[in-house]
């Protein structure tokens, strides 16, 4: 019998062992010599992102080795992952999970086709999806409305530097008949004891529709302060700190209408539709100045559409916010320099199990190796 025996050097992941033979029995038994790093690199670099993923499974060791946060530094993917178009189908008991790729030639293709990537059985009477962050979806299962203190709402971050995910949850609890007060707590992933924690605000407020985007490591969602003003709120993932930043009178006045926030060029973007033929697209340019810049389009009446963010084309990924799946479902991209929207049919292969319900959509989707 052989037995293949290794051991990795935290400091400099050195993948070592040692020839030695077993003197306490009659089976002999070898030991690898140690592998160099150099070439742990290049044999993990010559990988595919799928090959990688399957390897977390193999053994303790090597799911240790691509879990580390700085994993991606030491061995960079030599074909990085592609971004794509996040698809959730939100059907009776289940969450369908499906991607497609978000490029695509309008000459040569009038429609994506996606591929299923999970299944996830779960009550989805009491329902809510947060975006997406570095190929992590965090979504909130079903309640029991008995049980329920005060509204609840849930928003996901990430911190770039020390490389850790956490939850935001704000809980709205009732004071009197006009008067409430809010409760904050976070959760940080990948901790060994997963407890919340509850953090301060000096100004209270609740999250409204849309629970917010994180770029470059700052939560924004718009909110609701107790004095009835709406806001833009800045939360430091890293810091755990909060800020405000002032919504233009002339958002404030659409905040009951359909709003999405998206990443726009690393700056945060407000995309507001309406009924009409309006598409408001508001960027704030500086979150201390409260300094917002506005773009209006016109478009063709296409019902309601929430916005699942900007590609790198340059182009707005729009689709419908109610929708019965008695046809493929389908989305919007929209040009926004040469102002042209071409409509674009979706593929599913779970399609006959798509009679009614709503999907979500999000765009730059990365699947990550190395997640919890």
């Amino acid at each position: 019998m052989r037995k293949h025996e290794q051991q990795v050097i935290e400091d400099d992941l050195t993948v070592a062992g040692s020839n030695k033979r077993s003197s306490t029995s009659g089976e002999e038994t070898c030991y690898s010599d140690p592998i160099p790093v150099d070439l742990v690199i290049n044999i993990l670099s010559r990988l595919s992102l799928e090959c990688i993923a399957r390897c977390r499974c193999v053994s303790k060791l090597w799911s240790s080795i691509i879990r580390r946060p700085n994993y991606n530094l030491l061995f960079p993917l030599k074909s990085p992952a592609t971004p794509r178009l996040l698809f959730v189908f939100k059907v009776p008991g289940e969450l369908l999970f499906n991607a497609s790729p978000q490029h695509f030639n309008p000459d040569r293709h009038s429609s994506l086709v996606a591929t299923s990537l999970q299944k996830t059985t779960c009550n989805t009477s009491f329902f809510q999806l947060c975006r997406p962050v570095h190929g992590l979806v965090c979504c909130q299962h079903g309640v029991n409305s008995e049980t329920r203190i005060g509204k609840v709402s849930y928003s996901f971050g990430y911190d770039p530097i020390d490389k850790q995910f956490k939850v935001l949850r704000i809980t709205l609890l009732p004071r009197d008949s006009q008067w409430w007060y809010s409760e904050y707590q976070v959760l940080t992933l990948g901790l060994g004891n997963l407890s919340w924690r509850k953090i301060q605000c000096c100004t209270p407020h609740y999250i409204l529709e849309d629970y917010g985007i994180c770029i470059n490591g700052v939560l924004y969602y718009p909110a609701r302060l107790n004095t009835g003003k709406s806001t833009m709120v800045c939360f430091n993932v890293r810091s755990e700190k909060f800020s405000f930043t002032d919504i233009d009178k002339d958002v404030s006045i659409v905040t009951y209408l359909f709003v999405s926030v998206i990443d726009y060029n690393g700056k945060l973007g407000v995309c507001i539709s309406d009924h009409l033929h309006n598409f408001e697209l508001w960027v704030l340019e500086n979150a201390e100045e409260h300094k917002w810049s506005k773009h209006i389009y016109k478009m063709p009446h296409l019902g309601v559409l929430e916005c699942a963010g900007m590609i790198a084309s340059g182009e707005i990924v729009l689709y419908p916010r109610f929708s019965a799946y008695t046809r493929y479902p389908f989305l919007y991209f929209y040009n926004l320099e040469r102002n042209i929207i071409t409509r674009v049919t979706l593929q599913v292969p779970i399609r006959k199990q798509l009679t009614y319900g709503r999907f979500y959509t999000f765009s730059n989707f990365v699947e990550d190796v190395t997640l919890i």
